[in-house]
């Protein structure tokens, strides 16, 4: 989830104006200069000034200058500049998903031969899906973006209800429904908080994967399968039948998000990204492995399989000069270097989207908690060539219908999503 990454960023970065990013080289001088793009969260910051610095002391003659802006507007600000065509950044920090919106429109310049060469035999596929139209690719992804395969468990909760963590998905059931405590109608305790905005899609396209099934072909949607049928069902009974959590993650009505409920002891197991790690350190106090515990989520089914979107990445403006293109993508090819992007990635708590960095053992010396995830990234298959925002939303909405009874059977609810996920394919 792009949101949520930022939360732990307590930010003292001033904003700057917008006009200067592609006109900030001085013609008079020797030394290029570049403008880069990205969202406030100081980790990220630090990490890309502290690369940035280190590339300017083997090449003198380019320099980058940063502006990072608070999330809500810096997408705002990268899709305003990208759709005119004037001003904005040299580099952007890119979300893969904004990358469909601009590679078709030639306000994205095409990676290098070399460069390309580097994401297609390097990187995982699946995390380059977004980036690529017409056979070119218009960035390079930094990161693996997961939302499935792992979640967070309360150490405390588990041992109090004397359970251990699931590795079947009847456990995860059996798990979830023995640690829930209501009062009334009221939650003390929910099992398995699976519902927010990132969960209950990337938990249904996996329920189906995991059967030997799937949701796409070609360009077209299809849930009206005996494998989706059977996913959504299973998924809306722990809401409806099991009650081990509810749809506030979704409606609203709560000032906490469930995996930071599970962090003040009020949810037993949340699937989220290892971003969310960071937070119960940080911003809780809590100690990783005595409080709270990154584990393997099960599958539904036999396969390990499960949907990822194209992430953060890095793409370049294709309306400037062609002496800054060649500068930016000096730095873009320093910044993909394997110890580099290590660093970055420990540094940002992700997972990687290049192949070596991820089975690179100091990786997980690093991030000891990324292992779940980074044992079955070769099992991810790129989510689609579609806005995932839009997806998303279809998914979450029918979801809440169904649960709520607006919407009969499940047959009913499928044929309702394949009909308007079918509306958002260009």
């Amino acid at each position: 989830m792009k949101i949520n990454k930022f939360l732990g960023g307590v930010l003292s970065l001033s904003l700057l104006l917008s006009a200067c990013g592609t006109s900030s080289s001085d013609s008079n001088s020797d030394v290029t200069e570049l403008t880069f793009w990205g969202h406030q969260n100081v980790p990220w910051n630090d990490s890309y000034e502290k690369i940035a610095k280190e590339f300017e002391s083997e090449n003198p003659d380019i320099k980058i200058n940063f502006e990072f802006f608070p999330y809500d507007q810096f997408e705002s600000k990268v899709q305003t500049s990208l759709m005119s065509k004037e001003g904005g950044a040299d580099i952007y920090e890119m979300w893969g998903g904004w990358a469909i919106d601009f590679a078709s429109t030639d306000a994205l310049a095409q990676i290098p031969d070399n460069l390309s060469e580097e994401v297609r035999n390097e990187m995982y596929p699946s995390t380059y899906g977004a980036l690529e139209y017409d056979g070119k690719i218009y960035g390079m992804p930094m990161e693996f973006n997961i939302e499935y395969g792992g979640m967070i468990i309360n150490n405390h909760i588990f041992e109090e209800k004397g359970v251990t963590a699931p590795t079947t998905w009847e456990e995860l059931v059996d798990v979830a429904k023995k640690c829930t405590v209501k009062e009334g109608e009221t939650f003390e305790i929910k099992g398995f908080d699976f519902v927010n905005w990132d969960s209950v899609p990337y938990t249904f396209l996996s329920m189906i994967l995991s059967q030997g099934g799937s949701y796409l072909s070609e360009k077209t949607f299809d849930f009206n399968t005996p494998e989706a049928i059977q996913s959504w069902e299973a998924l809306a009974a722990l809401v409806r039948d099991d009650q081990v959590t509810d749809l506030t993650g979704l409606t609203g009505g709560e000032e906490l998000e469930g995996y930071q409920q599970l962090y003040a002891n009020r949810v037993a197991m949340v699937p989220r990204g290892p971003w969310a790690i960071s937070e119960g350190v940080q911003s809780f106090g809590l100690e990783y492995g005595k409080d709270f515990t990154y584990v393997s989520m099960p599958f539904y089914g036999q396969q390990q399989k499960f949907a990822n979107e194209t992430g953060w990445s890095l793409s370049v403006n294709n309306s400037i000069d062609d002496k800054k293109k060649e500068a930016a993508f000096k730095f873009m090819d320093y910044f993909f270097q394997d110890d580099v992007i290590l660093q970055h990635n420990i540094s940002c708590t992700q997972i990687p989207a290049k192949k070596a960095v991820a089975k690179n053992s100091e990786l997980l010396e690093s991030m000891p908690y990324a292992e779940p995830l980074v044992k079955i990234l070769e099992n991810g298959q790129f989510i689609g060539y579609f806005n995932t925002d839009q997806f998303k939303e279809k998914v979450n909405t029918i979801f809440q219908q169904y649960v709520n009874g607006d919407i009969s059977t499940a047959e009913e609810a499928m044929s309702k999503l394949t009909d308007e996920c079918n509306s958002i394919i260009k």
